[in-house]
């Protein structure tokens, strides 16, 4: 047998380590030219590898941060991880891809970052023979929120929007477009706070009615390159009248305005009575329709009812002696319908009808409005679910516990439940719980649930919200008030008691309220409280309470002020005349030349609008 000369060998075995040095020392350490960017809660990976690859299974790593006291955040070496002088804070969340030694790669993966974990670490291989034996990879964390938008009131044609946003690191900056994603100008600067570690930012825009009504706040953090964004519809509702949709009323008005006598107010008043009667009728015929099925299975004086029918002239001769033969009370009933749909005025007849089934089956009428007052209430239930959906995925802590209340109703599946119990945030809890809500045979009734839940567990969630609904309603009173600011100081005689009443809320001063009781007259009285009104620090509030307190001591005046409000609500029944106005100003002098021979005398109403506007 050959055998190699010991010469050789030692050769060999040389040429072995030489090339292992060569190739070794000829690697470098590399890490990524840009800054590591994640947000609170996440993993990451911060890149480090060796380049030319080469093995790194017997070498040396370590992790370090040089701004920490214990500065160790990970240490490989001798084949394993070696963390036993590891800094606390990185505990359990560092660890490295043992496969991927092999080739080189010595990237750190880091779990569950905070805010804290921000700054600069250097990856070191203390064996590499090479120049470069250490790179530094920049981490920048922040955190992120989803921004909450309020109407806080009106200025001059508009309405002021409030956008909020919470829990931001690093500062962010924060912005208003409108529906076509154009910058709106804001209502000065964002007002930013700092709380802890974190960035709290508001700003203000006041904004004009538009074709959509939808704006929207953007929340963005260009450092860490992340935005928010939250949009909201305004109601038409809300927005002060405009000037352009005045004048195109009152163009549609002049012609009403021609034929309009000195009883017009008279006509209007009964025209008023009878629509509503007209919408009672009409009420009352879709309660019939709508639980058709049921009265027909459920009413047992089906006779009776045709019968009184029949006097009044509602049903034919031939239709109330067949149903006097029918033999069984569905078969009656099923007659009865056919009548009712038959009718020439099926509305008024259903009306009868259903006046005289709560007259002979008052049990039966109460249980099915019961029911109707529950589905009802579930989807004003479900509605506030939809509604606020972004701010309660955001803000719900117990999603866990609601998804497990709902699965003890059987109202999600098993396997959703399972998986909202294993999410590891409380965002995702609430995701997963919205989609089971959205996947429901029956997602009225379960989010009608999950709305009941979450007043139970979470109380002060819904009542924050709450709180905007409300907010809509004393803005509503309050444009009601600014409206009618001149009647209101002409005709009010109680003054003095509306104004002791909010002066015992808190909501006038004291020597304001003194000066109201001592005023000669009841205008005087009224200008002075007008003057607390405007000058108080939530007028919109003010003027709100004002508004309750005047429809409980002087109703009638509230209801006239109604009846004008809802004549010009149908002047603007017109506002496709919109599209045939080219020039306002031209619209101004028609108007103008109609004054000159429209008698308004007796008709105040149309009167003060016109004067408005062209005044």
């Amino acid at each position: 047998m050959k055998t190699f000369p010991t010469s050789a060998v030692w050769c060999l075995g040389i040429l072995f380590i030489s090339v292992s040095l060569i190739t070794t020392g000829s690697s470098e350490v590399v890490g990524p030219a840009d800054p590591v960017v994640a947000l609170a809660g996440d993993d990451i990976i911060l890149p480090c590898s060796l380049k030319p690859s080469v093995s790194a299974e017997e070498m040396v790593v370590e992790w370090t941060r040089s701004n920490l006291r214990k500065e160790n955040v990970h240490l490989y070496r001798q084949g394993r991880d070696s963390n036993e002088d590891q800094s606390p804070s990185y505990s359990g969340r560092t660890s490295m891809f043992h496969e991927e030694l092999k080739n080189g790669n010595v990237s750190l993966k880091l779990t569950r970052v905070t805010l804290s974990d921000a700054g600069r670490y250097r990856c070191f291989i203390p064996t590499l023979t090479s120049q470069v034996k250490e790179t530094t990879v920049q981490l920048l964390v922040g955190a992120v929120s989803q921004p909450v938008i309020s109407i806080d009131g009106t200025k001059g044609w508009g309405v002021v929007l409030k956008c909020e946003s919470g829990g931001w690191f690093p500062e962010p900056e924060m912005e208003w477009l409108d529906s076509s994603g154009t910058i709106l100008p804001a209502d000065g600067p964002p007002e930013i706070h700092r709380e802890e570690d974190l960035y709290a930012v508001r700003r203000h825009v006041t904004v004009n009615q538009t074709d959509t009504n939808r704006f929207t706040c953007r929340v963005k953090q260009p450092e860490i390159n992340h935005l928010k964004e939250t949009e909201i519809h305004v109601p038409d509702e809300v927005f002060p009248k405009s000037q352009v949709g005045f004048i195109v009323g009152l163009i549609a008005a002049a012609v009403v305005v021609l034929t309009a006598s000195a009883g017009g107010v008279y006509w209007w008043r009964k025209h008023k009575e009878e629509q509503r009667q007209r919408l009672e009728e009409l009420r009352d015929a879709q309660f019939v329709t709508r639980h058709k099925d049921h009265l027909i299975q459920k009413v047992s004086k089906g006779e009776s009812i045709a019968s009184e029918l029949h006097q009044k002239d509602l049903i034919p001769d031939e239709m109330n002696s067949r149903i006097s033969a029918a033999r069984t009370s569905q078969d009656q009933m099923r007659l009865l319908f056919k009548a009712l749909e038959e009718a020439e005025d099926t509305t008024r007849v259903k009306s009868a009808f259903y006046r005289i089934l709560l007259d002979l089956e008052p049990d039966l009428v109460k249980d099915l409005k019961k029911k109707q007052r529950q589905r009802l209430e579930e989807r004003r239930d479900a509605w506030f679910v939809d509604r606020h959906k972004d701010h309660l995925i955001q803000k719900v802590s117990k999603g866990k516990s609601i998804a497990s209340e709902l699965h003890q109703k059987d109202l999600i599946p098993d396997e959703m439940n399972s998986q909202i119990s294993v999410a590891a945030t409380s965002q995702d809890q609430m995701r997963l719980l919205f989609k089971a809500l959205e996947e429901a045979e029956n997602t009225t009734r379960v989010k009608s649930a999950f709305y009941r839940i979450l007043l139970d567990l979470e109380p002060d969630i819904v009542k924050d919200l709450e709180k905007q609904r409300q907010r809509l309603e004393e803005l509503r009173e309050a444009l009601f008030v600014d409206r009618h600011k001149d009647d209101l100081i002409q005709k009010v005689s109680k003054g003095k008691s509306i104004a002791s009443e909010l002066h015992q809320k808190d909501l006038i001063p004291d020597e304001m309220n003194s000066q109201i009781s001592a005023a000669g007259t009841s205008q005087d009285q009224m200008r002075l409280l007008f003057l607390a009104l405007e000058e108080a620090e939530n007028t919109t509030r003010v003027k709100s309470a004002f508004y309750r307190i005047l429809l409980d001591l002087e109703p009638d005046i509230v209801k006239d002020l109604d009846i004008c409000d809802d004549l010009f609500g149908l002047f603007n029944l017109f506002e496709n005349l919109k599209k045939e106005i080219d020039d306002v100003t031209r619209e101004r002098g028609e108007l103008n030349n109609c004054m000159d021979f429209i008698d308004l005398s007796e008709n105040t109403c149309l009167k003060k609008y016109i004067h408005y506007i062209l005044h």
